[in-house]
């Protein structure tokens, strides 16, 4: 891997801040894709701003008729949440097939 600044902030004000001041930034929450394809040299962002540690930002709730999921929700949590089981079937169903054990 390449060299690089990472970052973790606290709130998405900070986040967006980040994003601002480093305009070739890549934002990871869990990595599962950006992380391998730095590994295999294929990329090589000067910063990674990681969202995964915001509060708030792993929510999955109803607003009005809108499924709100949020950024840094993990695969497993939508698989196995209530409220997408009985919004979206489909969803929890595919979402629990993605991933790695």
């Amino acid at each position: 891997m390449y060299e690089f600044k990472y970052h973790r902030p606290g709130t998405v004000r900070q986040a967006a801040n980040l994003l601002v001041k480093n305009e070739d930034a890549k934002v990871i929450a869990g990595g599962h894709t950006l992380i391998p394809v730095m590994k295999q040299r294929l990329a090589s962002p000067p910063h990674l701003v990681d969202l995964s540690h915001i509060e708030g930002l792993d929510t999955i709730e109803m607003k009005g008729r809108s499924l709100v999921i949020g950024a840094t929700a993990r695969h497993a949590e939508v698989a196995t949440s209530a409220i997408v089981g009985e919004a979206i079937p489909a969803l929890a169903n595919l979402a629990g097939g993605i991933g790695d054990p």
